[in-house]
């Protein structure tokens, strides 16, 4: 590369794609780039316009959370293009669960937040409540169960219970049940897919009782008669210090259409 023009500095490239000189000079260590031109008398390093685009490209990727490797393999010989997309879809993934949250927190503002939705099938290692611990502390313990046992979680899913009511004890039953992606076998069932109300409700859960009427009087509204099998998701609010400290927590009511 004879023509100066073509020659940027480490300074220029640095300034132009937003970064340090410091960056410059790990991306080529790291073998991404390489100067086509090095003054002998200074030792100042000089890149092409092909340098400055693969910069670009290296930190749009990293900023995906591409690791290193997984770039070289992008831009090498074999353009491993499939393992990019892999890891990207991942990425893409577990963003369009962090809007669902999001949404989640947005639409705790109201008192409820129904809709009819369809449920897909899903496994998941059950476990029936014996001791009458407390419901969320039932179901993190369950969750521990999974880990010590060695099963997949699939975290894909939400953790949730499972209740049914037993109208000639005028009581519940209930389960914990952890998705897994392991086979089916003792303690692991597979619950059908099926159209259900779902109903986002927020607030605190020191009265259980008190929750589970006005879901009932929410379901009603919407037509269904009874809560007879549910499930009951804890699926946001309850990660901040604030409303762990006052036992706020968003949960989502799955019941199934009659």
């Amino acid at each position: 590369m004879n023509n100066k023009k073509d020659r940027f500095s480490t300074f220029q490239i640095a300034k132009a794609c937003g970064t340090s000189r410091s960056s410059i000079l790990r991306l080529e260590e790291e073998g991404f780039i390489s100067p086509s031109f090095t003054e002998y008398s200074t030792g100042k390093r000089f890149y092409s316009f092909s340098d400055v685009a693969r910069v670009i490209q290296v930190m749009t990727l990293r900023n995906f959370g591409l690791e290193k490797d997984i770039i070289h393999r992008f831009f090498d010989g074999q353009e491993d293009y499939q393992i990019c997309l892999d890891v990207l879809q991942e990425r893409l993934d577990n963003l369009t669960r962090i809007i669902r949250v999001v949404k989640n927190w947005q639409n705790a503002n109201e008192d409820f937040h129904s809709l009819r939705k369809k449920i897909g099938a899903i496994r998941c290692y059950s476990k029936k409540r014996e001791n009458g611990e407390p419901v969320f502390e039932f179901l993190a313990n369950t969750f521990t169960d999974v880990i010590n046992q060695g099963l997949e979680i699939n975290i894909a899913k939400t953790p949730f219970l499972q209740i049914f009511s037993k109208p000639e004890t005028n009581s519940y039953e209930i389960y914990a049940c952890i998705p897994v992606l392991d086979e089916l076998r003792s303690n692991i069932i597979q619950i059908p897919s099926c159209r259900a109300l779902s109903i986002q409700w927020r607030g605190s859960i020191k009265n259980q009782t008190d929750i589970l009427k006005q879901i009932q009087q929410e379901a009603e509204k919407q037509g269904l008669s009874s809560l007879k099998e549910f499930r009951v998701l804890a699926a946001y609010d309850e990660f901040t210090a604030k409303n762990i400290a006052n036992d706020i927590k968003g949960l989502q009511f799955i019941i199934p259409d009659e």
